[in-house]
C-alpha cells in the first residue's frame, strides 16, 4: 500500500508556489548557460570564427568571448583573442566587476570596477590608469549582453561608457528598429542597435539582439577606422 507522505506533498506545493511567484513577478527566464558559435566575415569573405559562453545564476554572470582568424586570413595574420568579463546581476541589469583581454602580439588588458569607491582601474601591460566610475559603464564583452536581464530602449538614445582595459569611451546607442536577419540558423527576428558616430569618428559598433533567443547578441558589427566592417554572426546556439 502506498503511504501518504506529507513532507513530499509540502515540497511539491512549495515548488508550485515558487513557479507561480516567478511567473507573477515577471522574472526573466534566462538560461543558466548559453554557448554560441559565430562566423566572422569581412568584405564578403570568411576571415575568422568565434565562440561565446554566457553563464549566470541570477545573481552573478560571466561572459567569455573567443575569436581567431581562419583560412587565408590566418596565413596572412595569425590572431587569437580572448575576453573575459565577470560581475553582478542587479535590478538594472549587468554590473561588471572585472574584465580581462588577451590578444596575439599585444600586452594583456584589464579593467577592474570598484563600484563602492566609484573608481575604474584600467591596465595595459605595465601601465595603470584610474578614472571615475559612473553607472552604465561596461566592458567590451559585457555590453552586448547588457539587455539579457533588462529591457533595452525601444526609442531614442542610451548613453553608455565602454572600456577595453586601455581606454574608456563614452557614446550613445540608438535603436535602429526591429529587423529580420539571415543566419545559419535561418531568419531571426532581432532588435538592432547602433553607436551614434559623432563627426570625425570613423569607428562603428552595432549589434542585433535575438528576440526569440533571450535578447542574446546574434550579430555584432565592428567598423575599423579604415572603414573595414567585421560581422560576427551566430551559426549555432546551445542551451546545455
Amino acid at each position: 500500500m502506498m503511504r501518504f507522505n506529507p513532507g513530499g506533498l509540502r515540497a511539491v506545493l512549495a515548488g508550485i508556489g515558487l513557479l507561480i511567484a516567478a511567473a507573477a513577478s515577471g522574472a526573466p527566464k534566462v538560461p543558466l548557460r548559453v554557448e554560441m558559435d559565430l562566423v566572422v566575415e569581412a568584405k564578403g569573405m570568411t576571415v575568422g570564427e568565434g565562440r561565446d559562453v554566457f553563464e549566470t545564476d541570477g545573481k552573478r554572470y560571466s561572459v567569455t568571448t573567443e575569436a581567431r582568424t581562419t583560412g587565408l586570413a590566418r596565413l596572412l595574420k595569425k590572431v587569437d583573442e580572448r575576453r573575459d568579463s565577470q560581475g553582478l546581476v542587479t535590478d538594472k541589469g549587468l554590473q561588471p566587476l572585472n574584465f580581462r583581454q588577451k590578444r596575439t602580439g599585444k600586452p594583456p588588458n584589464a579593467a577592474d570596477f570598484d563600484w563602492a569607491r566609484g573608481e575604474l582601474t584600467m591596465t595595459e601591460g605595465d601601465e595603470v590608469e584610474k578614472v571615475a566610475l559612473v553607472p552604465m559603464t561596461f566592458d567590451q564583452a559585457s555590453l552586448p549582453y547588457a539587455f539579457v536581464f533588462s529591457d533595452p530602449p525601444a526609442a531614442g538614445r542610451l548613453s553608455v561608457r565602454v572600456t577595453d582595459g586601455r581606454k574608456l569611451q563614452e557614446y550613445d546607442l540608438a535603436f535602429v528598429g526591429r529587423e529580420r536577419i539571415d543566419t545559419a540558423l535561418g531568419e531571426l527576428d532581432t532588435l538592432h542597435y547602433r553607436k551614434v558616430q559623432p563627426p570625425g569618428d570613423k569607428r562603428g559598433f552595432e549589434f542585433w539582439l535575438g528576440i526569440g533567443h533571450h535578447r542574446l547578441p546574434v550579430r555584432i558589427r565592428i567598423v575599423e577606422k579604415d572603414g573595414t566592417a567585421f560581422d560576427s554572426t551566430v551559426t549555432r546556439i546551445v542551451y546545455p
